[in-house]
């Protein structure tokens, strides 16, 4: 007598979860937007430790230039340390931020995006100084870097002001900016780059 040949596991699905989020869908969108790295979450030493390996050993190594790298790890510091939505890390012994950051490619440009939340008044302070980075040129730029250095930094966001003069100047591109207000205290702060190719 034939053995009876075992069925097929029946698929266990959670209607609530799969219409609630599908991780297809994500990856189907990711794909759809040429985005071929993103992360989001909390920005430990680690985790920006492991971007960085991400970056240098893709498959297709010459997609990520030595700029877009750079540029990819000072926008992931940047929420390191400046995203107030913030979680305590035992290994960093500190508070350290959480947000996205997505790297995807147009047929012409690599596209850095990073964003987290952020004090509504520091991020109208931050569009007010991308706005006026944005009109000068390259002469200017650097002598205005060079005044920002011999300032003192009193806003509680040391630096941030030169590494946006920094980030314009080293992607080539002006700098993507915009704000999305979440409440009168906090407002999602998003910053694109835009890096030729080649």
């Amino acid at each position: 007598m034939r053995s009876k040949a075992p069925s097929e596991p029946e698929p266990l699905v959670y209607p609530e979860i799969k219409d609630f989020f599908s991780v297809k869908r994500l990856k189907d969108g990711l794909k759809v937007n040429h985005v071929y790295m993103s992360f989001s979450g909390v920005f430990s030493q680690d985790i920006l430790t492991l971007i960085g390996l991400s970056l240098r050993n893709m498959p297709n190594s010459e997609m990520v230039s030595r700029r877009v790298f750079a540029l990819a790890i000072e926008m992931t510091q940047n929420i390191y340390h400046y995203s107030n939505k913030k979680v305590y890390s035992e290994k960093d012994k500190r508070y350290i931020g959480s947000g996205t950051v997505a790297i995807g490619e147009s047929d012409e440009f690599h596209i850095i995006s990073s964003g987290n939340f952020m004090d509504t008044d520091k991020t109208e302070r931050l569009m007010t100084r991308a706005n006026h980075i944005n009109t000068l040129n390259d002469a200017e730029l650097k002598k205005y870097y060079q005044e920002q250095r011999r300032k003192p930094r009193t806003d509680g966001m040391p630096g941030a002001n030169l590494g946006l003069i920094d980030m314009r100047r080293r992607s080539g591109n002006q700098l993507g900016v915009w704000i999305d207000k979440a409440n009168e205290k906090d407002s999602f702060f998003t910053l694109s780059l835009k890096i030729r190719k080649g």
